[in-house]
């Protein structure tokens, strides 16, 4: 049987993708454009994020974001350099990506003593895909599109496994003192319910962390956490910052600086798919 190999995409308003596919060609060539909105045939995606679902695998291409608009996500530079690295072979993405979400509410998991000490969640506040179980609302889409992945994968005949996981969250977080530093505590409690639920799937996971922008008030402190615990627990950490990815440019009428430009966002894929590989 052949093996699918699944790649976690999932976070908050980056992972969503907010890049601006009209200013692609400011940055890329038309053919590698044309690529972008094309699709790749062996990288395949099943997403849900706001109000819109794949409802099964497709090409990786722009517009697997959330809604009508034209915008791309980081999945597209995930699948450019896997195409890149490792041409020809084939990859699963899945992605749950809701933007202005938390880890410390709407990503908590069921083990995390904030549910279980009796901490409401607002579970009006999206579109309900499952019945609501003690954790929030974002991390049981993640547990209902996954199972939905590896049953898909595994009626068209693969062995599924996840090969990685890619988290570009945080935003939210670094708002606040307290919960940049309760974030690692929820995020290690995140991780082991879901490797726990999916057990026979996540042997050989490659967790990959991404830092967050300058914008947020406490993002020193929030990146500082996050390399620590990749260094701590030989996990993957990218430094945004470091990297140069940008907020500030598009759109050009009036900059959105929390999110990441088109190009950037681009490279913010590229990264998580070099770590992928590497």
């Amino acid at each position: 049987m052949k093996k699918a190999k699944i790649i976690i995409l999932a976070g908050q308003s980056n992972a969503v993708g907010v890049g601006h596919t009209k200013y692609l060609s400011k940055h890329f060539d038309a053919a590698t454009e044309a690529k972008f909105r094309e699709g790749y045939d062996n990288i395949l995606i099943n997403y849900s994020s706001h109000a819109i679902k794949s409802n099964g695998f497709v090409k990786t291409r722009t517009n697997c974001t959330e809604a009508a608009k034209d915008t791309l996500g980081p999945e597209v530079g995930i699948a450019r350099m896997l195409d890149k690295k490792c041409h020809g072979e084939q990859y699963f993405i899945v992605k749950c990506a809701f933007g202005g979400t938390g880890l410390c509410h709407d990503w908590l998991s069921q083990s995390d003593p904030a549910h279980i000490s009796g901490v409401e969640v607002d579970f009006n506040k999206a579109i309900q895909f499952i019945e609501p179980t003690p954790a929030g609302w974002c991390y049981n889409e993640l547990v209902r599109l996954l199972d939905e992945s590896i049953e898909l994968l595994k009626r068209d005949g693969f062995d599924p496994t996840v090969c990685a996981f890619c988290w570009m969250q945080g935003e939210n977080d670094a708002m606040t003192r307290e919960n940049t530093d309760a974030y690692i505590g929820r995020y290690e409690r995140l991780l082991c319910d879901l490797s726990t639920r999916f057990a026979p799937y996540f042997e050989n996971c490659r967790y990959i962390e991404a830092g967050v922008s300058e914008i947020w008030e406490f993002h020193k402190e929030m990146n500082a956490n996050k390399r620590e615990y990749a260094e701590r627990s030989g996990h993957r950490y990218i430094d945004t910052i470091a990297a140069g990815l940008t907020t500030k440019n598009e759109p050009e009428e009036e900059p959105d600086t929390y999110h990441y430009d088109s190009d950037a966002i681009v490279k913010l894929g590229e990264l998580f798919g070099a770590e992928i590989v590497g």
